[in-house]
């Protein structure tokens, strides 16, 4: 810390400090944190805590963005409490009533035409001499997206050893608190083979299945970019007023099995369970948010993915934790 820094600034520190402590990275948090300061140190530079004015003034400025002010809402809070615990009593806790709610990103439901013609663009990757086997990488980090519904990170963060081809499972470990192993079907398998194959050549010995080097996974933009690169890039034309992202595969696979056991006549409140489980989901409300969209949309959404469902394997009951 230099001379130069206020007493919100050191108390700042020692919030991070705290929370890397228990283990969390916590770079979103600190990012909106150093933007208060910023603020802070603007409008009222010899405060030594949260006051009102100066957390209602900040959040003043986020109005219209509900995703943002939802972030600086969480941040600020944690800080504050923080700060009380520590014996700062007068640090002024923002209400969760004043927080904005955040309002849940509308998923692209993809037609058949729209999956074919991006994974077949996906197909054409180039070489890149800065990222050895990047061309391989990227069909096939999509596919197990698009196949299993990971999340973008498990996929990304994925380590070679937990993933066993010959028995057709994949182990995710500590996602979102929750282990589990995947089952995935005989097509995707395949798939995944002839890529380990060819990747194995190229980076020997590597620590992640989809690696950038021998020991470090891509980074986080890595999916969500080439996503929007390869979607632009197969469908120049494409207009619609939700943006598709990577993690709509995710939507795409909740779906897909939804689908199948209500054309089977199975009950899809026994079928959660297992949807949960496969998700990685902590507890079923979790899993139930994606009926927030299914009454006006599902018959539809049938029709579209019915050609693609084959590709999607079935969650297994016999998966074990």
């Amino acid at each position: 810390m230099n001379d130069a820094s206020t007493a919100l600034d050191r108390l700042a520190e020692q919030f991070l400090a705290y929370k890397r402590a228990l283990g969390r990275k916590y770079k979103t948090g600190e990012y909106y944190l150093k933007a208060f300061l910023t603020y802070a140190n603007s409008n009222n530079p010899t405060a030594q805590i949260p006051t009102r004015e100066l957390v209602s003034g900040w959040c003043a400025g986020a109005v219209g963005n509900p995703g943002c002010l939802y972030n600086m809402a969480c941040v600020i809070r944690e800080f504050s409490r923080y700060l009380g615990m520590s014996g700062y009593d007068n640090a002024y806790i923002l209400p969760p009533k004043r927080g904005a709610r955040l309002e849940p990103h509308l998923p692209h439901f993809f037609e058949s035409a729209e999956i074919k013609a991006f994974f077949e663009h996906c197909d054409k990757i180039q070489k890149r001499g800065e990222w050895p086997g990047r061309e391989l990488v990227i069909p096939a980090i999509f596919r197990l997206l698009y196949c299993c519904g990971l999340r973008c990170r498990e996929a990304r963060m994925l380590l070679y050893n937990d993933v066993c081809l010959d028995g057709k499972h994949i182990d995710i470990k500590a996602s979102k608190g929750c282990s589990r192993r995947i089952f995935i079907s005989d097509e995707l398998a395949e798939v995944l083979k002839r890529y380990d194959k060819r990747m194995s050549r190229i980076i020997p010995d590597r620590a992640y299945f989809f690696p950038r080097n021998q020991r470090e996974p891509y980074k986080e933009s890595f999916i969500p970019v080439n996503f929007n690169r390869i979607w632009r890039g197969a469908l120049p034309h494409f207009h619609s007023p939700i943006k598709p992202r990577a993690f709509d595969f995710r939507h795409h696979f909740a779906y897909a099995n939804l689908n199948r056991w209500a054309e089977q006549g199975k009950d899809v409140n026994v079928m959660l369970a297992f949807l949960m489980r496969y998700m990685g989901h902590a507890n079923i409300q979790s899993t139930l948010y994606y009926f927030h969209f299914v009454p006006e949309y599902f018959g539809a959404f049938a029709q579209k993915a019915q050609a693609l469902e084959s590709l999607v394997p079935e969650v297994p009951h016999e998966e074990q934790d």
